[in-house]
């Protein structure tokens, strides 16, 4: 939803001002639009010179002498000049564009939005051409097959550049130091590549970003410590590459962050409590598959709008925190850790909790009667502990939930002879000490 937002707003920002062909010039007379530059469709016509194969048809609407005013599909211009302001070729699924970017396009000088979407097989490297597109404030090339790598010295001369995605491509090689220098930068999504190495230092001057996703890709290095200057950012996605070292405190500062995602990295050490200050942002934390170590810190309970936590396949300990607060958590993982402690009775708390996995650990103790109260569960994973005692009856309370399990621990007694439990599988209660009743044997009479 947040990447959605922030395109729509770009998209927004991008076309603001310039009305749209054959509409008039916007002022409330009667001028005809003018017919589009002869140096645009011919400009124009050299990107759909090469397009070897077009399933998606947009291509066939560019015919005769109007660009603008011919129904040339996904060619905006402005209504006064008859300049080019914005091109837009995205594809529906089943469909694509094979061939290249043609380096005409740098012909497009009054161009300001520029999205070449999800084409599939458009291949081969980003043109240096469009370094003359120095009006240009939107850059989407992703969900292609973009080789090469990003071009940091062409888009280093893009002065106006606030949105860049080249997404979901085949670039690879470094970050490019010179992409620093492009200081209006809002958005960066160099996400789904093959990019390798550290983040630049000089990334540190992008005062204005308020979106970064660096995901799936083979990057390393630290977490650096300047993310901390990003007071705008959004979003920050580095999940799935081979960041090492310790999260930066400086994250504590980032007051308008919404989604952190480290996921799939070597990140060590311990979760910085500083995390905790993103009390008024912070909705969805994710930290799972990496090396961090020591207890889960209270403050993560504190953040109001966090909606989802993640911190399974770590190496933490301790025990589970008191939930005093988490009221608008959904989804809490902390499974595959060496937590210990038993189950918090106020984790009756998370009212509105929907999926709860706390597998995979050492936590002991008795399941507490509270949960019962947990009416929004659906997801429910306690197994493979040391829970001891019984199944609380009251249990049968929630409905709702879907899939359960129980496997792996110590519990002893009857299984709640209500449903949804007593239609779960007999494996989500397997290997416990003497549970009993539906799906499993029925429990022994005492005479």
């Amino acid at each position: 939803m947040l990447r959605a937002l922030l395109l729509l707003l770009a998209t927004a920002a991008t076309l603001s001002g310039h009305a749209a062909a054959g509409t008039g010039s916007g002022d409330g007379d009667d001028k005809p639009t003018p017919l589009c530059s002869p140096a645009d469709r011919a400009a124009l016509l050299g990107f759909k010179a090469g397009i070897t194969v077009d399933t998606t048809s947009i291509l066939t609407t560019w015919a005769g002498d109007d660009c603008c005013g011919g129904g040339w599909e996904g060619v905006a211009c402005d209504a006064a000049t008859g300049r080019v302001v914005s091109l837009r070729l995205e594809s529906q699924p089943g469909r694509h564009m094979n061939g290249t970017i043609s380096p005409s396009l740098g012909g497009l000088e009054f161009l300001e939005s520029l999205v070449i979407r999800d084409m599939g097989r458009i291949g081969g490297a980003v043109p240096d051409a469009i370094s003359r597109l120095t009006r240009l404030q939107q850059l989407y090339l992703e969900g292609n097959a973009l080789a090469g790598g990003v071009p940091g010295k062409v888009l280093s001369k893009m002065s106006s550049l606030r949105y860049l995605s080249l997404a979901g491509n085949r670039l690879e090689g470094p970050l490019p130091p010179e992409l620093g220098g492009v200081r209006g930068l809002e958005q960066i999504n160099l996400a789904g590549n093959r990019l390798t190495g550290a983040i630049p230092s000089s990334y540190g001057n992008l005062s204005s970003l308020a979106y970064l996703d660096l995901s799936g890709n083979l990057l390393s290095g630290v977490v650096p410590e300047f993310v901390g200057r990003f007071k705008s950012l959004a979003l920050l996605d580095l999940s799935n590459n081979s960041f090492s070292g310790e999260m930066p405190a400086s994250l504590g500062d980032l007051r308008h962050l919404a989604d952190l995602s480290l996921s799939r990295n070597k990140i060590t050490g311990r979760i910085p409590p500083q995390i905790g200050n993103l009390l008024g942002s912070l909705s969805s934390l994710a930290l799972d598959d990496n090396l961090l170590v020591g207890p889960i810190p209270k403050s993560l309970f504190g953040l109001q709008k966090l909606w989802r936590l993640d911190l399974s396949k770590n190496m933490l300990t301790g025990a589970l925190p008191d939930l005093d607060g988490g009221g608008s958590l959904k989804c809490l993982d902390v499974s595959r850790n060496a937590i210990g402690g038993q189950i918090p009775s106020s984790i009756s708390k998370l009212h509105g909790l929907e999926r709860l996995d706390i597998s995979r650990n050492r936590i002991g103790g008795v399941i507490p009667a509270t949960m019962a109260a947990m009416a929004s569960l659906e997801w429910l994973d306690l197994s493979r502990n040391a829970i001891v005692g019984r199944i609380p009856d009251n249990f049968s309370r929630m409905a709702g939930v879907r899939h359960a399990s129980f496997r792996g621990n110590k519990l002893c007694g009857q299984i709640p002879q209500a449903p949804p439990f007593n239609r779960f599988p007999a494996a989500a209660y397997a290997h416990n000490l003497c549970l009993c009743g539906k799906p499993l044997p029925p429990c022994r009479k005492i005479s």
